[in-house]
């Protein structure tokens, strides 16, 4: 049973600070006019971080939080203890208005962003470096689960846990199961529902995203950045893209997925309407459960 999730990340909040985010009293309220009744909270220095404050914010929206996620350098040695650190924050933040999931996410650097999407030349980490991320990874969803929130961790476009020979390296070193990102992966070159199938028994959460083909087929003909790629409006509503959601959807039946899809749509903050896109990603939603062959509950 899949139920349906969004956050501040569709109105292209990525990062807490930064000056382009819409003022999180709007998003909230959006969310709560599109009729979805749950959010991702987006990172975290966002929302409120007082969790009666929140409470109280989303209980006036009738909103129910899934959780919220880590977007940082998890590659990096260096940044150890800032992860660690932050990942006490964000376990204590979404515990304390009663969501579930921890999202795990590499973010890109300057090496990695620049091959995003591209496996043929994008740089590995070596074994060493390899390794420590995954002890990053490992302790930071020993804090999740301290804090009763579920790790999950999220192959990215730009990240260094991106395309399939890593995902599937991942799996394999770590006992943290999987967010699955329907934009990222085809973004990697990878098919959704098959990865779906692949890791059906890893999947603990779920992101719908779809991309636009021709602003992938620029990504590899002109070497787009991952960053110059949302600039070029690579990611759009669910439907509109490369993106199958009907055999997602049988994907996500066929492994009896339980759980939270949150509808997501990368952006340069302040730009498009993310309210209208959102609406018409859940149309989307809405035809491809009816096409599904055990249609979902929920929204």
């Amino acid at each position: 049973m899949v139920s349906i999730a969004t956050g501040p990340v569709a109105w292209g909040v990525d990062f807490a600070e930064a000056p382009t985010n819409p003022p999180w009293t709007d998003v909230l309220d959006d969310i709560a006019s599109s009729g979805v009744g749950a959010l991702e909270l987006g990172p975290v220095g966002y929302l409120p971080e007082d969790p009666d404050t929140l409470r109280a914010e989303l209980a006036e929206r009738r909103l129910t939080s899934v959780g919220s996620f880590l977007f940082d350098d998890f590659h990096d040695p260096a940044a150890r203890e800032r992860l660690l650190a932050s990942a006490e924050r964000v376990g204590a933040f979404v515990a304390g208005v009663g969501g579930g999931v921890f999202v795990i996410i590499d973010k890109p650097d300057a090496v990695r962003v620049a091959t995003a999407g591209r496996a043929e030349v994008a740089p590995r980490l070596d074994d060493d470096r390899w390794a420590q991320m995954i002890e990053r990874i490992d302790e930071t969803a020993a804090i999740a689960r301290r804090h009763g929130v579920r790790p999950v961790v999220h192959p990215h476009a730009g990240g260094y846990v991106e395309f399939a020979d890593e995902i599937e390296r991942l799996a394999g070193d770590t006992e943290v199961d999987l967010c699955l990102d329907t934009g990222h992966l085809a973004y990697a070159g990878i098919d959704p529902a098959e990865a779906i199938r692949c890791y059906g028994d890893r999947l603990g959460h779920v992101h719908f995203k779809d991309i636009r083909p021709h602003v992938l087929a620029r990504v590899h003909e002109d070497a787009l950045t991952f960053w110059q790629a949302i600039e070029a409006d690579i990611f759009c509503p669910l439907g509109e893209g490369a993106v199958d959601l009907v055999e997602v959807y049988r994907a996500l039946d066929d492994v009896g997925y339980v759980g939270y899809a949150t509808i997501e749509q990368d952006r340069v903050g302040g730009t498009g309407s993310p309210l209208d896109d959102l609406q018409r990603s859940l149309a989307v939603i809405a035809a491809a459960r009816r096409r599904s062959p055990e249609p979902a509950d929920g929204h």
